[in-house]
């Protein structure tokens, strides 16, 4: 019986290695498994929020990431829309905050 090893390897980002890790779209797309328009239309929609290099293409830093992994998995598992997932998301994020700051406070 084969053993499925988890894939551990992460492309190398697009900035230097002392700023925070930022991707291209082709990279996110490989990464998250969702297509370029949708991902395109998440920003538009101000679920994730790229900046722009100097060429004018999309770039995603680790947040934007994690979230849009958040977006593919809500939609896929749950079947939600996506007013669930931007609402969903919003409490997964606040419930990270204050986590932090309970964390801060001990």
């Amino acid at each position: 019986m084969k053993r499925r090893t988890k894939r551990s390897h992460r492309p190398a980002p697009i900035a230097d290695a002392s700023a925070v890790s930022v991707y291209s779209l082709d990279m996110v797309v490989e990464l998250t498994g969702l297509p370029a328009p949708s991902i395109l239309h998440f920003a538009q929609l101000g679920l994730v929020s790229p900046s722009t290099g100097k060429k004018g293409d999309h770039r995603f830093d680790d947040d934007a990431l994690r979230t849009l992994r958040r977006i593919h998995w809500l939609s896929a598992r749950y079947g939600m829309n996506l007013p669930s997932v931007k609402l969903t998301i919003g409490l997964l994020e606040e419930r990270e905050r204050l986590e932090a700051a309970l964390r801060a406070l001990r």
